[in-house]
C-alpha cells in the first residue's frame, strides 16, 4: 500500500467533517506539501507550482475560518 500524496492529504483536510480535527488535518497536509516541494526542489513545472500555492492558500483560509 502506497503512502498518501499531498493531494490526498489536502482532500482529507478540506473534507474533514469534524471541526475538532480540521487543524490537525491541515497541519498534516501542509507538512506533506512542504516535504513534496523539498523533494522536487526547483523542478516543479509552473502549473504544479500554481496548484500547490492554491492548495496552501485554501488551507490557510480553512484555518482562518475555523478560528473565527
Amino acid at each position: 500500500m502506497s503512502s498518501p500524496t499531498w493531494k490526498d492529504l489536502y482532500d482529507k483536510a478540506v473534507l474533514e467533517p469534524h471541526p475538532d480535527k480540521v487543524a490537525q488535518r491541515v497541519q498534516i497536509a501542509c507538512d506533506a506539501i512542504h516535504e513534496y516541494r523539498l523533494q522536487k526542489g526547483r523542478w516543479l513545472p509552473p502549473e504544479e507550482r500554481e496548484e500547490i500555492e492554491a492548495a496552501l492558500k485554501a488551507l490557510f483560509v480553512l484555518i482562518q475560518r475555523r478560528a473565527a
